[in-house]
């Protein structure tokens, strides 16, 4: 009797579920409970969404973190910077700051898209927010140091250049006055040759009148000195430096003008006469060419 009654229940209740699930209400409540079981799989599409992107932008913030000490370690140092680290940091701030944009803009949409947001979320949001700002603020006083060292090194290489232009032209004026100082000495080394140059002239009459340096004089005319003989019959010396004349002779006459007094015949161990001459100064006064005639 039992299984019967245990029958007979169980095809109840089927006639009565199967009535229950074709019965609008039921069919009313199902789709609500499908549309609620399709939010909640989107609400946490969506959750995992938004922390997925909070995760980016905090990886993010770590890794500029890290770059930022690395830009500011060489900023302190950044008299020791070459052309290409310089180049290097300008590079990595330009990234940092457009990836600071790029957060600032997901942290936006985030906060528009997402009406029903928890005090926690929004703390988050603004946290990760205010850190973007203050990250904003340290690259752009980055910017604005390696922007100034490269005004001043413009002016310093501008400085440089300057000076080496100075410099060049300092040297060659250098130059042109040691070229004129070089025309100077030689100039004055000439003009002292001739200043101090003395022409003389030791022979018998006869060899002087041959050379053209004694004249013969008319009846009862002395001889006359030619200042016009040619170059090759004197011998030219310092006289400066040429104090004494060896004559070869036991007797001499100086036949050219000079002063009295200013110098002297003194024979040698031989009886052989040496022009002295006692006062340069005088004795080459009124003439550099000294003829001396001997016997």
């Amino acid at each position: 009797m039992k299984q019967p009654r245990f029958l007979l229940f169980a095809l109840l209740l089927f006639i009565v579920v199967g009535c229950t699930e074709r019965s609008p209400k039921y069919k009313r409540l199902q789709a609500q409970l499908d549309s609620l079981q399709a939010a909640a799989v989107s609400q946490t599409a969506e959750f995992e969404e938004i922390f997925a992107i909070i995760n980016e932008i905090e990886q993010g913030l770590k890794s500029i973190r890290e770059t930022e000490n690395l830009l500011q370690i060489q900023s302190v140092r950044g008299g020791e910077i070459s052309t290409s680290a310089r180049e290097q940091m300008k590079n990595n701030i330009q990234y940092i700051a457009a990836t600071i944009e790029e957060y600032k803009a997901q942290i936006a949409r985030l906060e528009s898209e997402n009406k029903n947001q928890s005090t926690q979320f929004q703390k988050r949001l603004k946290s990760l927010r205010e850190e973007l700002v203050a990250k904003e603020r340290v690259i752009d006083d980055l910017s604005r140091q390696i922007e100034e060292k490269e005004t001043q090194i413009i002016i310093q290489t501008q400085h440089i250049i300057s000076m080496d232009q100075s410099i060049a032209v300092l040297k060659a004026d250098l130059s042109e006055l040691e070229r004129e100082n070089e025309r100077q000495v030689v100039k004055i080394g000439e003009q002292d040759r001739q200043i101090y140059s003395g022409f003389y002239v030791v022979g018998e009459k006869r060899d002087l009148i041959s050379a053209q340096v004694l004249s013969k004089g008319g009846l009862f005319r002395a001889a006359k000195i030619s200042y016009q003989a040619e170059q090759s019959a004197f011998t030219k010396i310092d006289i400066r430096n040429v104090t004494s004349i060896p004559l070869h002779a036991k007797k001499a006459k100086v036949l050219s003008i000079h002063t009295s007094g200013t110098y002297s015949f003194d024979p040698d161990a031989n009886g052989y006469l040496h022009l002295t001459i006692s006062n340069p100064a005088l004795f080459w006064e009124q003439t550099k060419y000294l003829v001396i005639k001997v016997n």
